[in-house]
């Protein structure tokens, strides 16, 4: 395998293995919990499988070696996991034959180093020292493993162990050759491989070396936050530190860290209607489930915690074929759900809902659900950026591997992105996916900006051609414009931002988020605003960019598909049939629609996206800002049945003209006898007028008209029924209906004023008022 050539899985038998069911056959997951004997048992009956087809396995490893391989030498897979099953099976039957298996794989595995030519091994500086007999860090841990435990079950003799701890202190010397420090998964996998070394070897010459990095590795993992955020790496990371820690004896202390409980909820609480932690970062859609799921049993046992043994029992349910136990990666994972979970814990569906995952410092993420069952409606947004955590870490992986496409490390550039919409146990909006080469595809794919759900900033003009959309350059015949992946492409390169909660609400009629991201070096900030309409179920998306400085900027409003199915002026009904080899159901579609038109043009373009055909749908502008200037766009995102025509939408909903002009976004949607206003202010700092004294802000410098409704909120969200006004604003001191109060806050008592001035009265802002009242229209 070349650098040129796609990859499509880095190491794909560690990390991707797993048995996965037809997607278009989701259904309610059985909520009956696995027994641990029933993991024990597929483990058993995977190794006599694997034991049984050893020569086939051993064949179709000699057909595949590629000694040209990026990653060197690989000896054959599946072995490893086969020899720990068959140690425990010993350690605790006494049954001879499992001992003799096992130890046919450990002493033959040295062997399988002659497959690797000589010319092959010159070629690469780190076999300097010769080949290794474990030469993959996913995996070192796993022959320590076996060997720990026949040996403390006393199945090696003294020559044996001799003979054996020569190419193991060779295997760890090589994992010391490279350097990868940090709270991240390959630091912790070395770790682990570490402490089994140190266990296995106690009195080795080499054991000091051994104890004093992985003490070096080990501390800055434990009790640490992850830098990494990527769903692949996050159950890397979780089930090395588990092992780690069984290692050592102190998987129960892991647990105890605040850090190890809160990725015990954060993981339960990202959990999607298609019964796993969705993909975010370098992921493939439902990728290393396994892991995830041993993480969710250990932690299920140790807290007796009943909704992490739901989180357990909906990926087992949904994955394992325990009829057709083969697949001897999943069993190394089951053999450690049966160690380390635990039976008699009841499984209860979590029943919160719509929600921060699970602040705004760590996590960065907000769901907005309706449930936890296979055919609820279910959006992630992940507002994560690097942060500032991690500092050392992140700046030692900038300046050793080619991470210039990451978000330090393995994140992409999807802040503010919207990784996963689903509705209808149907999938609407996706993430990217991983890379298909290394370090990344063409234009840095998937990681970078154009590969996600966001809006796009260029610091330059686009072409547009004439007589494109809005846009009416001359009257001459149309002349194409650039496309606008032409124009948004680059090399990939990421480029670092920081991101802040604006706010969070979840109410009985509507869930609310303000998030933003805020490039310095650019020059912009831009917040998006999701409202969750609950009734009728929809989203609107905000997308609002305010300029820091003088400049020219493109604006491109990204949205990703598989197919359009039907499409008309400034709309577009789209659908997910597959992602990659998986099937999908379709019994919803999303119709995506611009109701906002102006100044603006849309349209489609064909891309590669998670290794297949999809489409991009954009929604573009450009101008030159002034300092502090802002622009919006608006995005209805509908979920509908796949029979239900989305043209009856499309008179139901209505852009808001806003006094003052371009100072708010605003939107009327008509629903049976219901019409619902939605409003937001495009630049929360409008209101500020004064400095000599507090409050700061007044009502008349922030006050915005959104049709009949005025109010200096930040946020408007109002049903008309009837004679009936239901309402909720942020952030306010007053509101009218047609001129008519809605609400104004009483006058405190504000003092100290910097000028010296007597002190007076004045209007504090209210979080929020939500109220009903009766009208006349």
């Amino acid at each position: 395998m070349s650098l040129n050539k796609p990859i499509l899985l880095l190491i794909s038998s560690f990390i991707f293995f797993g048995v996965f069911i037809h997607s278009s056959q989701l259904q309610a997951f059985s909520q009956e919990a696995v027994p641990r004997s029933q993991y024990l048992d597929y483990a058993r009956e995977a190794a006599d499988y694997t034991w049984e087809n050893y020569d086939n396995l051993m064949q179709r490893w000699k057909e595949s070696f590629d000694p040209e391989s990026v990653f060197g030498y690989r000896p054959p897979g599946g072995l490893l996991e086969m020899a720990v099953i068959y140690a425990y099976l010993y350690q605790q039957e006494k049954n001879p034959e499992y001992a003799v298996r096992s130890k046919k794989i450990l002493f033959s595995y040295s062997g399988y180093r002659s497959a690797f030519p000589e010319w092959a091994r010159e070629k690469r500086p780190d076999y300097g020292d010769g080949i290794p007999m474990l030469p993959d860090f996913f995996t070192v841990m796993r022959f320590l493993r076996a060997y720990d435990i026949l040996k403390t079950a006393g199945a090696l003799n003294a020559e044996e162990i001799h003979n054996m701890q020569n190419d193991i202190a060779h295997s760890m010397a090589y994992v010391l050759q490279t350097q990868e420090w940090g709270p991240m998964n390959r630091a912790a996998l070395r770790t682990e491989s570490l402490a089994w070394a140190v266990r296995a070897l106690p009195n080795h010459p080499d054991a000091k070396t051994w104890e004093m990095q992985r003490k070096a590795l080990g501390d800055d993992n434990w009790g640490n936050w992850q830098i990494e955020d990527a769903t692949i790496y996050h159950a890397v990371w979780l089930y090395a530190l588990l092992g780690y820690a069984d290692a050592m004896g102190k998987q129960d202390e892991l647990l105890n860290t605040p850090e190890m409980y809160y990725y015990a909820q954060y993981f339960l609480h990202l959990m999607c209607p298609a019964g796993m932690v969705p993909d975010f970062g370098d992921a493939n859609w439902m990728a290393n489930w396994a892991r995830f799921l041993v993480f969710f049993e250990t932690t299920a046992n140790h807290f007796k915690d009943p909704q992490l043994k739901w989180a357990a029992t909906t990926i087992a349910r949904k994955f394992i074929d325990f009829g057709e136990p083969r697949n001897i990666g999943l069993a190394y994972n089951l053999l450690d759900c049966f160690l380390w979970g635990g039976d008699n814990i009841p499984v209860q569906k979590p029943g919160s809902l719509s929600q921060e995952v699970m602040e705004d410092v760590q996590g960065k993420k907000i769901v907005f659900r309706n449930g936890w069952d296979p055919d609820s409606t279910y959006l992630l947004l992940n507002y994560r950026d690097e942060g500032d955590g991690g500092l050392n870490f992140r700046d030692y992986l900038r300046d050793t591997i080619p991470v210039e496409e990451e978000k330090m490390t393995h994140g992409h550039a999807d802040e503010n992105s919207i990784i996963l919409l689903m509705s209808g146990s149907s999938i609407l909006l996706h993430d990217g996916g991983y890379r298909d080469y290394m370090p990344s595809g063409p234009y840095g794919a998937y990681r970078q900006d154009y590969f996600h759900n966001r809006l796009c900033v260029r610091q330059e003009k686009i072409w547009m051609g004439q007589n494109q959309g809005e846009f009416r350059y001359s009257t001459r015949n149309a002349v194409p414009g650039q496309s606008i992946l032409d124009f948004l492409h680059n090399a990939g390169s990421y480029r670092k931002v920081r991101t802040q909660k604006v706010d969070f609400l979840s109410l009985d009629d509507f869930d609310y988020s303000r998030t933003r991201l805020t490039d310095d070096s650019m020059g912009y900030a831009w917040d998006r605003v999701i409202v969750n309409v609950k009734d009728p179920e929809l989203y609107v998306v905000f997308d609002i960019l305010k300029s820091l400085k003088e400049e020219y900027f493109t604006l491109a409003n990204l949205w990703h598909t598989r197919k359009i199915l039907d499409q008309g002026e400034h709309w577009y009904d789209t659908v997910y049939d597959k992602i990659q080899n998986h099937a999908l159901p379709t019994e919803n579609n999303l119709l995506i629609l611009f109701p906002a038109t102006h100044f603006r043009f849309d349209g489609t373009e064909p891309e590669k996206r998670h290794y297949q055909d999809e489409f991009l749908i954009h929604q573009t502008t450009a101008q030159h800002f002034e300092l502090g200037e802002t622009v919006g766009f608006i995005t209805v995102l509908i979920p509908h049945p796949k029979d239900e025509p989305p043209v009856k939408w499309l008179n139901k909903i209505r852009v808001i003209q806003t006094k003052p002009d371009r100072a708010g976004l605003g939107v009327e949607i008509d629903s049976e006898n219901r019409k619902t206003v939605i409003g937001v202010k495009n630049d929360l700092r409008m209101d500020m007028a004064r400095d000599w004294r507090r409050p700061r802000y007044t009502y008349e410098a922030g006050k915005i008209g959104f049709g009949e409704f005025e109010t200096n909120g930040d946020f408007l969200f109002a049903s008309l029924h009837g004679s009936k006004i239901t309402y909720t604003i942020v952030n306010l001191t007053k509101a009218f209906f047609k001129e008519k109060p809605l609400f104004e806050a009483k006058s405190s008592y504000y003092g100290l004023a910097y000028d010296a001035s007597p002190d007076k009265g004045g209007l504090g802002k209210l979080r929020y008022w939500k109220d009903e009242v009766n009208i006349n229209r």
